[in-house]
């Protein structure tokens, strides 16, 4: 009996002599394995639909808990982003971020929604790939369970805008005043009970607002903003970065590719 999914192919590696094996990500079934039968070979007809960041519609059958694609269609096709390398990078390294995050068989809605959202922007240049980038990753820990308090201060309640710190491993904020001491409160950021390691990020009061923004957001407003202020850019990009990475504990080998793209372009302009 054939089935079908519609799923946006996250990886795609050779196997056998000429299929293709098809990471995708699908709202109701998160991240599925998929075999290609015959997809690379020229006369297929699903060479051109199994393709990196297709979001496709495959049919397929089950054969010895195997899925095995023998058809399909492209519902949006994002092979333009190739043509820009910083953006293709971009992508790289949001899909990793994404297989990290989901599992096989677990719903993930909100996670693709948010992706070809990305996806869309950076194909049509539609927002700065600081911003989507940093909205990304934001996302992403949101969703996996690490979402910040950044309601107001996590020692005195204030609600600061101003000589903020974003207490990165706490996933909490801290004004200036209680950091360095001065209500009676003298934490040492050097290292908890447990000799774990902290770290405390700047932040300015258009960084700390889109912040609050982009967690609070609806999907599809999430990346509705403007940040005019290149330094506020840079720390939210920043806090962003260095928040989910540490929550995740891992860092992603496209990360470091898309940082020396984005380091070369920086050096020929």
């Amino acid at each position: 009996m054939k089935k079908a999914i519609d799923g946006l192919i996250l990886r795609e590696r050779p196997s056998g002599e000429s299929d293709k094996l098809l990471t995708l990500l699908s709202a109701e079934e998160g991240r599925i394995t998929v075999i290609a039968k015959g997809a690379r070979s020229s006369r297929s007809k699903l060479l051109s639909v199994c393709q990196m960041y297709n979001y496709v519609n495959l049919e397929y059958y089950e054969k010895n808990e195997l899925r095995f694609g023998s058809a399909g269609s492209v519902n949006e096709n994002f092979f333009r982003i190739s043509d820009d390398l910083e953006g293709a990078s971009l992508a790289a390294y949001l899909s990793e971020i994404t297989l990290e995050i989901t599992g096989e068989g677990v719903p993930a809605p909100d996670i693709l929604r948010m992706l070809l959202n990305c996806l869309y922007c950076i194909r049509e240049n539609k927002k700065p790939r600081q911003q989507i980038k940093a909205v990304f990753e934001l996302f992403a820990a949101s969703v996996s369970g690490f979402s910040p308090d950044l309601n107001a201060c996590a020692e005195c309640g204030c609600v600061a805008s101003e000589d903020v710190w974003l207490d990165v491993m706490n996933g909490r904020i801290l004004c200036g005043e209680c950091l360095r001491g001065h209500r009676g409160v003298d934490p040492s950021f050097e290292e908890d009970e447990y000799r774990a390691r902290s770290i405390l990020l700047p932040m300015d009061a258009n960084a700390l607002a889109t912040m609050r923004y982009v967690l609070s957001a609806p999907i599809a407003r999430a990346l509705s903003f403007r940040v005019n202020d290149s330094e506020s850019m840079a720390r939210l990009e920043r806090a962003a970065e260095v928040y989910l990475l540490n929550h995740l504990e891992r860092s992603f080998p496209t990360l470091d590719f898309y940082r020396s793209v984005k380091k070369f372009d920086q050096g020929i302009n």
